[in-house]
């Protein structure tokens, strides 16, 4: 859009007087009125000018590493994002999310304020604009992998950030006259992973445990939080993750729904990040009057089509046919034997390899699913601080087994559930069941290990009781 010089002589310089205008209207902004207009327009015509960079979200989490200290932001950059949480209902305090999309959001992040009823002045689908320069990139609670926009560093902690507080929320934060509905993303529970963080999503074939009958969503005994288990039923067993509710919540002592169906809530982590939860923003979203859902038992299955639990190997895993492959850096799959279980399995982590870069594939011999129906992967992992590396579990049909063809092989990454960083080093995580029958021909599963001799991404993993089994 083209503007004469006078006009943009006056956007800039309105531009650097933000910060010396007073907002004091909170409410739901039906019309922003002419000065927050001004304001808006002005950054909008910085970032067009480019005077402003506007950074995705993802682009900006990127600059921070969860357990660092916080960065503090000295360029003139700005962020976009889409409220997606509301604390109408109690049960967020002194915070908001925002996401990258109304719909199929690619990233979201949280940013904490020093004002309550957010939902007044940041209402659910309203556009904002955040100018960055002078705020923080950090972590309320340094280590729990919630990475949030904040105001100034912690006067008891230099490695977390307290909010942005309420003089500073006009200088940095512009409403846009957009509000958009928020269409919860779909997702499978044992999917959810950390990039999911700060999004609205949307589970179905949801039901709460038997035993929660008659509970309601807080403990009457608990003073601030309660975690409640949930459960999706999958063809073959049960994927779960737990709902979070505030004691402040106004719905805090309804009752549990006891039928099943959809939870539209947005993805956070619990206070220690030892764990992904749920969080609410109304009941309105609990969507769970239908029939609990029901599902099948391994008892149902009566083929075995693979099985490796890594007793017989020794030194760098060798399994016939299988491969133990290093793309990048010095470090390959290695047996190990767990010392709580007294079992084999399988183990990778990069920690003192001094390699800029480590990629580690372990991957299966072919298995046939064309003889079989109702094919389902399952295994399970631990870890040893993941430090910020990474493990995926993969899925090919047109890998021929053969190392050199990796990389032009077509693979696809299964919704299996991982073992969290905050799990604690003595637990096995199941992955659930992962559904494989939509795949056909020979089909190879790979477990591809990311990270480097950086202490903040040298994490181990460890892998056990991998199977896949089928009917006939």
């Amino acid at each position: 859009m083209k503007r004469n010089t006078l006009t943009t002589l006056l956007i800039i310089t309105s531009l650097l007087f933000i910060t010396c205008v007073a907002d004091s209207d909170y409410t739901v902004p039906e019309n922003l009125g002419e000065e927050e207009n001004k304001n808006l327009t002005a950054v909008l015509d910085s970032i067009d000018s480019n005077l402003l960079e506007l950074k995705s979200i993802k682009a900006l989490k990127e600059l921070y590493i969860s357990g660092n200290k916080p960065l503090k932001i000295t360029s003139d950059i700005v962020v976009k994002g889409y409220v997606n949480s509301s604390d109408e209902n109690g049960n967020y305090f002194r915070e908001f999310y925002m996401q990258d999309a109304p719909e199929n959001p690619t990233a979201g992040i949280k940013i904490a304020v020093n004002l309550t009823n957010t939902f007044n002045k940041f209402n659910l689908g309203r556009e904002v604009y955040i100018r960055l320069k002078d705020l923080f990139i950090g972590e309320l609670n340094s280590g729990d992998g919630i990475i949030t926009i904040g105001g100034k560093l912690s006067i008891t902690n230099e490695n977390e950030i307290e909010s942005v507080s309420s003089k500073q929320i006009d200088g940095h934060f512009f409403r846009s006259e957009k509000a958009e509905i928020i269409v919860p993303k779909a997702v499978s529970l044992a999917a959810l992973s950390a990039y999911d963080i700060g999004t609205f999503v949307s589970v179905n074939n949801v039901i709460f445990p038997e035993n929660l009958a008659g509970k309601s969503y807080v403990d009457p005994t608990e003073d601030f939080d309660t975690q409640r288990k949930i459960q999706t039923c999958q063809r073959l067993g049960f994927a779960d993750l737990v709902l979070e509710t505030s004691s402040f919540a106004n719905f805090a002592n309804n009752a549990l729904p006891t039928g099943g169906g959809t939870i539209n809530a947005l993805v956070s982590k619990d206070y220690s990040g030892d764990f992904l939860v749920l969080v609410l923003n109304s009941t309105e979203d609990v969507l769970m009057s239908n029939e609990r859902c029901t599902t099948q038992t391994e008892q149902d299955f009566n083929i075995t089509l693979l099985e490796e639990g890594f007793e017989t190997t020794s030194g760098e895993i060798r399994v016939a046919d299988w491969l133990n492959y290093r793309e990048e850096g010095t470090k390959s799959w290695r047996s190990y034997t767990d010392t709580y279980s007294q079992s084999k399995a399988a183990r990778i982590g990069s920690a003192n390899s001094s390699d800029a870069s480590t990629i580690t594939w372990l991957i299966t011999k072919g298995v046939d699913l064309d003889a079989t129906l109702e094919e389902f992967l399952s295994f399970e992992t631990s870890n040893s601080f993941a430090n910020g590396s990474e493990l995926e579990v993969l899925v090919s049909t047109d890998f021929n087994g053969d190392s050199n063809n990796i990389s032009t092989a077509n693979w696809t990454v299964l919704p299996a559930k991982i073992v969290s960083d905050g799990e604690g080093f003595k637990n096995w995580i199941h992955s659930t069941y992962i559904d494989l029958s939509n795949y056909s021909g020979t089909a190879y599963i790979a477990f591809k290990y990311k990270g480097n001799g950086n202490v903040n991404f040298d994490g181990t993993y460890e892998l056990d009781n991998i199977k896949i089994i089928a009917k006939d």
